[in-house]
């Protein structure tokens, strides 16, 4: 098999990152992005290496009946929603035996029951948070996503975007109203972040390079602009580090520096660069299945790693005697103090710095929490960190993972520790999307 070569390929099943998975007669496994479960195709081998190739569907000879027309005209070359060529119904079944293959294949466990995935009645519009790329043409501006893999902007698709709320859409195309007048222009922002609370307050974030060479003026006459943009109520600049500083810095250019949001009888204070969820609606979903499995009687002691706003912690405040915050995001810790003080919650104490040296230090010093919840990044916990909680003495851990494979990964390392996977929930959190949440009860064996 040659690059540029034509072949006709069965598509056997859907990989992590949502492309069609084929065999050539050699047995070499050929990806396809675009292609569907069921599908017999022709592709055009664009990519070869010792132990794939990847190539470009040219036709589908036979169709599967879980493909559909995109909602979007945009689909196929924005980067944002890989999976709007498959049915909804065959996304939450593909998502599912995402995470069983990998709890079984990475993880090495078996046992314990993997539910199937907890889908959206109206999958569309549902995110809180989008990030747009910014591209200047003399004094026009397109905002807009990269194509995958690729720093081609898509024009059109961040003002369009079916995934983004209809609020953020259309402070999205207002926003770059006011960056085509402003005199700030040409060089800043080069990207935009909106951010969106359940009280209908947005937050624009205005991302790049140093803006040092914009006049006081022009920067005040642009961030007027955005504040007078309905449901704005803060503008924030994040300006990149230069040279060997890669971190940038946070300033508060307008408003109050953050927007609140209302969660199951909470109200949440969010600052720019907090995390958050970004489905409200599948948020408390999840959620309520990660008390359900803590099983709280109201006397325990409860650890919450990888914190963030404090949303898990203080949503499981109510129902227990304690709870710790974890998180090394400084600024997201004075927002879970401030939203402890919101909800007026005493029983929760937040603490800043890495989870693995931070809470470590606290179980060495003879802290036992009776469960602990874990909420890390995408890259998932550190062995440091799973090493405290066996010897913190804990019996329920629950783990809210965004990624399956790195959840696998450190639930086959739990086992290792005497921990045994009890029941797995996973949430479709973002439809349309390859991305898979889960929340996972895992006990003391």
């Amino acid at each position: 098999m040659q690059e540029g070569q034509e072949v006709k390929l069965q598509i056997t099943d859907i990989n992590r990152y949502g492309e069609g998975i084929g065999r050539v007669d050699d047995g070499m496994v050929v990806f396809v992005p675009g292609a569907v479960t069921g599908e017999q195709v022709t592709v055009c081998i664009e990519e070869l290496r010792k132990r794939y190739a990847r190539g470009t569907l040219l036709e589908t000879i036979q169709t599967s009946e879980h493909r559909v027309k995109p909602s979007c005209d945009l689909a196929a070359s924005c980067g944002g929603c890989n999976l709007q060529h498959i049915a909804y119904d065959e996304q939450l079944r593909w998502k599912t035996t995402l995470v069983r293959q990998n709890i079984s294949r990475i993880g090495g466990v078996d046992g314990g029951v993997v539910r199937d995935i907890i889908g959206m009645a109206d999958p569309w519009h549902y995110r809180n948070n989008v990030r747009f790329k910014v591209r200047w043409k003399g004094v026009k501006v397109a905002l807009g996503f990269f194509a995958a893999e690729s720093h081609q902007l898509v024009a059109g698709a961040g003002t369009a975007c079916l995934l983004a709320h209809r609020d953020l859409s259309r402070a999205a195309k207002a926003v770059q109203e006011v960056l085509e007048d402003s005199p700030a222009g040409a060089t800043w922002p080069e990207e935009i972040m909106l951010r969106r609370g359940s009280t209908g307050e947005i937050m624009v974030v205005l991302i790049g390079k140093p803006a040092g060479a914009q006049s006081r003026e022009a920067l005040a006459g642009l961030t007027r602009g955005i504040l007078a943009i309905p449901g704005v109520v803060t503008a924030v600049g994040y300006a990149r580090g230069t040279g060997k500083k890669t971190d940038g810095r946070y300033q508060t250019l307008a408003g109050r520096g953050y927007i609140e949001d209302e969660m199951d009888g909470l109200r949440f204070r969010i600052s720019a660069p907090s995390f958050y969820q970004v489905n409200p609606s599948q948020t408390v979903v999840l959620y309520k299945q990660a008390l359900g499995y803590c099983a709280l009687q109201g006397h325990e002691e409860v650890a919450d790693a990888y914190c963030g706003v404090g949303t898990i912690a203080l949503y499981l405040a109510r129902y227990a005697r304690t709870v710790r915050g974890y998180e090394v995001v400084s600024g997201a810790v004075r927002d879970a103090e401030a939203n402890a003080v919101l909800n007026s919650i005493k029983n929760a104490r937040f603490f800043t710095g890495a989870v693995e040296r931070v809470l470590a230090e606290h179980v060495d010093r003879g802290y036992c929490p009776e469960v602990v919840v874990l909420d890390p990044p995408r890259s998932g916990c550190r062995p440091e960190v799973l090493d405290a909680l066996a010897q913190s003495g804990v019996r329920r851990v629950v783990y809210v993972s965004c990624d399956p494979a790195t959840l696998a990964r450190d639930v086959g390392y739990l086992h290792r520790l005497g921990f045994v996977m009890q029941e797995v929930q996973p949430v479709d959190m973002f439809p349309h999307t390859t991305h898979v949440e889960t929340v996972v009860r895992i006990e003391r064996r």
